[in-house]
């Protein structure tokens, strides 16, 4: 048998003990479909190759080692392969380049720059005919840049993470957009030492129910610095306030109440020291108010129109005080006092 013979028959018994490729084993195992089309494109290389003696010329070592020059029309290809390992770099007749370390490592070492330039097909329209850069890992990714990092993506970035996503930013994490949306199906969380927020309009929807609620240790401040704007809530239900210690309002415009319905006041009349939040020590004494209304100028106006005025001292006594010349009471039928 010649040395060609031999060799053919080598190279027909390596092939035939290759592990068989499916698409549908690769796309079960994670495979892309990218990664699954370059599969098959070595493959189809493999299977049509064609050798004619003497157009093919090769040498093997008696370990196996080869170099190939293969000039048969149609299949002009170059080989070179290491007998013990199987690895090979092979530059096919359609200008293909395929590397492959079946066993081991494939390391590049560069003194300077590493430079990949790959495609020349951009189609706007149709984004599936564009050339492409595909990498299929199967375990792990790892990435260490010593320096600056850069990343220009001219079109649409799209990622795709079916775990968990981890990123630590160990100085400033500054990030820019033109418009950001954000849909989180579950809860998002935020832990921060400050949380700052500048901007000219905030608007949060929570048309579709639930519940919006803020807690805080220290001291919720609400500050309004235009004299023109306005601080508005509006309830479509009811508005409740509850604080352990004291509610107060100071105003130095005009403070208007306009109710629907009437007003209950329910004061227990305690005497409560201490602040901000007093403690109740029992009640107040018969000479001390629990409710009071001082006006330093103007006057105080009750009026009912269809109904009464009621004012009951049931245990002490009532004071009318006029500092002025006279106490007046008009009434159209009369005065019943007793």
């Amino acid at each position: 048998m010649s040395h060609t013979d031999l060799h053919a028959k080598t190279e027909e018994r390596a092939y035939k003990s290759r592990p068989s490729f499916t698409a549908e084993t690769a796309k079960e195992n994670g495979m892309t479909e990218e990664a699954i089309e370059a599969a098959q494109s070595i493959i189809a290389k493999d299977e049509s190759d064609k050798v004619e003696y003497p157009k093919n010329k090769a040498k093997t070592t008696i370990v196996g080692h080869k170099w190939e020059m293969n000039e048969t029309e149609g299949n002009e290809y170059i080989n070179l392969r290491h007998g013990l390992t199987g690895a090979y770099i092979k530059m096919f007749a359609n200008g293909d380049v395929q590397v492959h370390a079946p066993t081991r490592d494939v390391n590049v070492f560069a003194a300077r720059h590493i430079n990949v330039k790959t495609g020349s097909t951009m189609d706007a329209k149709d984004p599936s005919k564009n050339d492409r850069l595909n990498i299929n890992v199967t375990g792990n990714f790892h990435m260490e840049v010593e320096g600056d990092m850069h990343t220009l993506v001219k079109g649409n970035r799209y990622t795709t993470i079916n775990g968990t996503d981890n990123l630590i930013v160990k100085d400033l994490c500054s990030q820019v957009y033109s418009d950001l949306s954000q849909k989180i199906t579950g809860s998002q969380t935020v832990e921060a030492s400050k949380y700052k927020i500048d901007a000219s309009n905030i608007q949060r929807n929570l048309l579709n129910g639930g519940i919006m609620r803020d807690r805080f240790a220290g001291t919720y401040v609400i500050e309004q610095y235009s004299p023109g704007g306005c601080i508005e809530i509006n309830s479509a239900g009811d508005i409740d306030l509850t604080a352990i210690g004291h509610i107060r309002q100071t105003t130095v415009s005009n403070l208007t109440f306009t109710v629907g319905g009437k007003v209950d006041y329910l004061i227990s009349g305690l005497k409560v020291t201490g602040s901000p939040t007093g403690v109740p020590t029992g009640p107040l004494p018969t000479t001390e108010s629990s409710f009071s209304i001082n006006c330093a100028a103007g006057s105080i106006t009750g009026t009912a129109l269809l109904g009464n005025i009621n004012l009951a001292a049931t245990v002490g006594t009532m004071q009318l005080f006029a500092g002025g010349a006279f106490l007046k009471v008009n009434c159209l039928t009369g005065v019943y006092l007793n």
